[in-house]
C-alpha cells in the first residue's frame, strides 16, 4: 500500500515537472518574437498565460471541453489580427486564395498542339512552349526523328551545344533554343511537362534558305547616259540582315558616290536599290546583291553604242546558233562524200 501511493506520488511529480518543462520551451521560443517588433509585449505575455493555464489545467484530450478550447487556440492563429507563430507556406492575406488556386489548377499549355516555326539557315531558332499552372513539375525536350533528349529543366543532355532550354524566373515560358540551325534541324520537336501521366505537345520547325534576288532579267542593255536601276530584294528571311552589299565585279560600291552610284536600303534590310542616273561604258560588268546572312544574286550589264537593246540582244541570240548550223551541214557534206566513194568502189 506505501509502494503504491509513493508511485502515485511520484508519477504526479513527474506530470507536474513535464509541464513546467514544456511551458519554460514555449517561453524560450516566444522570447525571440518580443524582438522582431512585430507585436507587442501585451499581445506576446497574453499569448504566454493563455497556454500556460491551458497546459497547467487538469482536461483529458478527449473532452469536450479540450476540444472547444483548440479551436478557440486554432482561431487565435489563424486570426488576421494576431501574429502567425507558426511557419506557412502562405500568407494569411486576401492574395494567399489566389495562390493556392494557382498550384491547385491543373496544368494546361498555352502553346497550339501541331504550332510551326520557321527558320532559316544560320540563325537562331526558339521553339515556344508556354506552361500555365506548372507547379511543380519538369519541362523535357525531345527530338521526335530520333527520340533524343535533348533538355530536362534547364540542363542539356545533347553532345550538340547548339541546344539549351530557356527559361525566365516566374515566366510561363519554356523555349528551346538551337543556334546556328542547319537543314537537318528540320522536323517535329516534343515539349513534355513531368505529370503523372506525363502530357505533351508537338511543334515542327521548318528550315528555309533566305535568297537574294535582283528584279528583271539576269541579262541587262543599255544606251550611254541612261539610267541604271537595280533593286534586290530578300526572301525567305526569317530574321532582318545585318547589312546588303553591292559588288560591281570585285569592288563594294555601296559608297561610290563619286562615281555617280546611289546606294539606298530600307531599314530592316529587307529591300536595296541600286541606281546610276548617267551610266556610261566604265559601269559595264557583273552587279552582285549581297545581304549578310542570305545568298546573293548577280546580274550582268552591258552598255554600248548603237543598236537598240532588243535589237542586239536578238543578234546575240542568232549569232550564237550559226557555229551549231554549220556543224550540222558539214557532217552533212561528209556523209554524201563518203557514200559517193563507197558507190564508186564496188
Amino acid at each position: 500500500m506505501i509502494n503504491t501511493v509513493y508511485f502515485l506520488s511520484l508519477s504526479r511529480n513527474l506530470n507536474c515537472l513535464f509541464r513546467s518543462w514544456i511551458i519554460t520551451l514555449y517561453f524560450l521560443q516566444g522570447c525571440p518574437t518580443l524582438q522582431t517588433g512585430m507585436i507587442s509585449y501585451e499581445e506576446t505575455s497574453g499569448n504566454f498565460f493563455r497556454t500556460a493555464s491551458f497546459l497547467l489545467s487538469p482536461h483529458v484530450p478527449g473532452d469536450k471541453d479540450s476540444g472547444k478550447d483548440n479551436s478557440d487556440n486554432q482561431n487565435i492563429v489563424n486570426s488576421g489580427d494576431s501574429v502567425e507563430l507558426e511557419p506557412s507556406v502562405f500568407d494569411f492575406d486576401s492574395e494567399s486564395d489566389d495562390l493556392l488556386k494557382y498550384y491547385k489548377t491543373p496544368m494546361q499549355f498555352g502553346t497550339e498542339n501541331s504550332t510551326i516555326i520557321t527558320s532559316q539557315v544560320g540563325s537562331t531558332a526558339h521553339i515556344p512552349c508556354r506552361i500555365h499552372h506548372i507547379g511543380e513539375c519538369v519541362v523535357s525536350w525531345i527530338r521526335r526523328k530520333d527520340y533524343h533528349l535533348l533538355t530536362v529543366g534547364l540542363t542539356t543532355y545533347s553532345s550538340d551545344e547548339r541546344f539549351s532550354a530557356t527559361h525566365l524566373q516566374n515566366s510561363e515560358d519554356w523555349t528551346l533554343q538551337i543556334k546556328f540551325v542547319q537543314d537537318r534541324d528540320a522536323g517535329w520537336y516534343e515539349c513534355q511537362v513531368s505529370t503523372h501521366p506525363p502530357t505533351s505537345i508537338l511543334l515542327e520547325l521548318r528550315v528555309v534558305e533566305a535568297r537574294a534576288e535582283i528584279v528583271g532579267p539576269q541579262i541587262k542593255y543599255l544606251t550611254p547616259d541612261s539610267t541604271l536601276k537595280l533593286i534586290c530584294r530578300v526572301v525567305q528571311s526569317t530574321e532582318a540582315s545585318a547589312f546588303i552589299f553591292w559588288y560591281h565585279n570585285n569592288r563594294m560600291i555601296n559608297y561610290d558616290v563619286d562615281r555617280g552610284i546611289n546606294v539606298s536600303t530600307e531599314a530592316d534590310f529587307h529591300y536595296s536599290e541600286l541606281t546610276i542616273n548617267h551610266a556610261g561604258k566604265e559601269h559595264s560588268g557583273n552587279y552582285t546583291c549581297v545581304p549578310s546572312n542570305s545568298q546573293p544574286a548577280s546580274v550582268v550589264v552591258h552598255i554600248f553604242k548603237g543598236d537598240h537593246p532588243a535589237a542586239m540582244y536578238h543578234e546575240h541570240r542568232s549569232s550564237s546558233t550559226i557555229p551549231y548550223r554549220d556543224e550540222r551541214l558539214l557532217g552533212l557534206v561528209l556523209l554524201v562524200k563518203m557514200l559517193s566513194f563507197s558507190t564508186t568502189f564496188y
